[in-house]
């Protein structure tokens, strides 16, 4: 009986055999085999495009030395008229009404407007020959009195613009440039305490039309 089933029970075995590898897919039970799951859920990233580099920091520029300042501050002067001579000395063209200073060697020093008469003084060659830090003349007073010529009765000299007894000027500062005066050079307050400190007394006066 034994003998009689051996070959049913190798069949069964066989067939069961062949079932389960049927039924098995290939690889389930394969250790090495990995089986990768994609969760549906999951959002894919996309990578962070490429930055640009910084640009390289601006070279700050060197700041202007007090030469290159004054060079700068001269070349906005007016120029020196033509025919006013050579060397130190004070430039003063009256129908102009400007004044300026000239340093050794030609160069312009500073510039500015002033307030005198018409015609007065005549053209020429001059010099300063007295300095009074105030001085008057009937009621007006100025200051930093610079005299350089003669007038019929008076002196001419170039000072502040002048103040009557209550310090009030006779003149504003916006109106020099124009002839105001009755035969002296008025400069506005610190023109003129420039100036005194600029010309000693013995500096040239050249005065043009």
């Amino acid at each position: 009986m034994t003998h009689r089933l051996r070959p049913q029970i190798v069949a069964v075995v066989a067939l069961f055999a062949l079932g389960v590898a049927v039924a098995v897919p290939a690889g389930a039970d394969d250790p090495t085999t990995t089986t990768t799951v994609v969760d549906p859920t999951t959002t894919t990233v996309a990578p962070a495009p490429p930055v640009d580099p910084a640009p390289p920091a601006p070279v700050a520029k060197p700041a202007p030395t007090w030469a290159e300042f004054v060079a700068f501050f001269r070349s906005l002067l007016p120029p020196v008229p033509d025919g006013s001579g050579n060397g130190r000395r004070i430039v003063y063209s009256v129908t102009r009404q400007r004044v300026w200073l000239v340093g050794d060697g030609n160069v312009l020093e500073f510039s500015y407007a002033v307030s005198g008469r018409a015609l007065t003084p005549g053209p020429g060659v001059y010099s300063i020959y007295s300095k009074s830090r105030f001085a008057s003349s009937g009621s007006a007073r100025m200051q930093y009195m610079m005299r350089f010529a003669h007038g019929r009765s008076l002196a001419i000299g170039f000072h502040s613009i002048p103040t009557d007894r209550r310090g009030r000027p006779l003149q504003s500062e916006a109106q020099l440039g124009t002839y105001q005066s009755h035969g002296c050079v008025r400069q506005a307050l610190s023109d003129a305490e420039l100036a005194w400190n600029w010309a000693p007394v013995g500096t040239t006066v050249v005065v043009l039309r």
